[in-house]
């Protein structure tokens, strides 16, 4: 990366030069958050921090912008030690610590400084935090490549976004009096079909007339007996009972 971005990955932070009640377009004020991103290699572990600062007590009013901790991909030195990041040196000479503010009584010298690592496209970001602490003056954001102090690094600021601005609600107004309202038709819900049963079909029924069957029979012919038969058997008869007697 060419050195025609930032000059030795320097951002001039230039809104904390005016009280907090100037107002300014995208003025930074104390109390606010900020964002430094870092430009550079992807994967790349970078040093960030407040340059030329090492004049300053730390004490509240006299101290420059802190590092939020607990980032993602931002890596602090513990603040009783070891000082891996702040014993890192500088170009021109020194240390990081060597660079800042020291200790005070209210804030940790590991508070101005930090390593962003960047992601595969090679951003790194940074949030810093302002309060009533920090010093109304200009600050230098700086970032260099600890293992090659000769890159160049892109730094950019970031202000935080204005506030949406607050919508007040429209009251409804009454419809003149000659006005009707339109009719809105009321859905009505649909009357459900009771099913009716199919009348069942009747088959009719043939009616059997009953018949009377005739059985035929047979007649045996009688034979007639000739008078003077019948004359003699009745004679017959009589005598047998006059001899019984």
């Amino acid at each position: 990366m060419s050195g025609k971005y930032v000059i030795a990955g320097t951002i001039l932070l230039l809104a904390l030069l005016l009280p907090p009640l100037v107002p300014m377009a995208g003025a930074l004020t104390r109390g606010q958050t900020f964002t430094v991103t870092v430009i550079g290699r992807s994967r790349t572990a970078y040093d960030l921090w407040s340059k030329g600062t090492s004049s300053m007590t730390g004490e509240p009013g006299d101290q420059p912008p802190i590092i939020v901790a607990g980032q993602v991909d931002v890596v602090q030195d513990p603040a009783g030690g070891p000082y891996t990041i702040g014993n890192h040196p500088i170009s021109g000479g020194g240390t990081i610590r060597d660079d800042v503010p020291p200790d005070s009584s209210v804030t940790s010298a590991t508070s101005y400084y930090a390593e962003v690592r960047t992601d595969a496209g090679g951003y790194g970001v940074v949030l810093f935090q302002t309060s009533s602490a920090t010093a109304t003056q200009q600050f230098h954001i700086t970032a260099q490549n600890p293992a090659d102090l000769g890159e160049d690094v892109q730094v950019v600021l970031g202000l935080p976004p204005a506030p949406a601005p607050v919508r007040t609600p429209m009251m409804p107004l009454p419809l003149p009096t000659t006005m009707k309202a339109p009719l809105i038709p009321v859905p009505t819900a649909p009357v459900p079909e009771t099913p009716v049963p199919a009348a069942a079909v009747t088959t009719p029924v043939p009616l059997i007339t009953p018949q009377t069957m005739e059985t035929p029979t047979e007649t045996t012919p009688v034979q007639e007996i000739p008078l003077p038969v019948l004359i003699g058997i009745g004679a017959a008869g009589i005598a047998l009972l006059k001899a019984r007697k």
